[in-house]
C-alpha cells in the first residue's frame, strides 16, 4: 500500500466525514468548545493567584 493511497483516501475520507459531521453537531460544538477554553482560564487564573499569595513570581 503505497503512501499516496493512505493519504489520499484513508485520511482524506476521514478528514471529509468529519466535515460531514460538523453540520448535524451545529452551535453546540462550539459552545463546548469555548466552556473548555473558559474554564481552563479561570482554572490558570486561580493557579496564579495562588503563586502570587505564596510569595512567587
Amino acid at each position: 500500500m503505497p503512501l499516496r493511497f493512505f493519504f489520499e483516501n484513508i485520511l482524506g475520507g476521514l478528514f471529509e466525514l468529519t466535515f460531514k459531521i460538523l453540520p448535524i453537531l451545529g452551535n453546540n460544538m462550539n459552545y463546548f468548545f469555548m466552556a473548555i477554553i473558559a474554564g481552563l482560564g479561570v482554572y490558570w487564573l486561580l493557579e496564579m493567584l495562588k503563586h502570587q499569595k505564596a510569595g512567587e513570581k
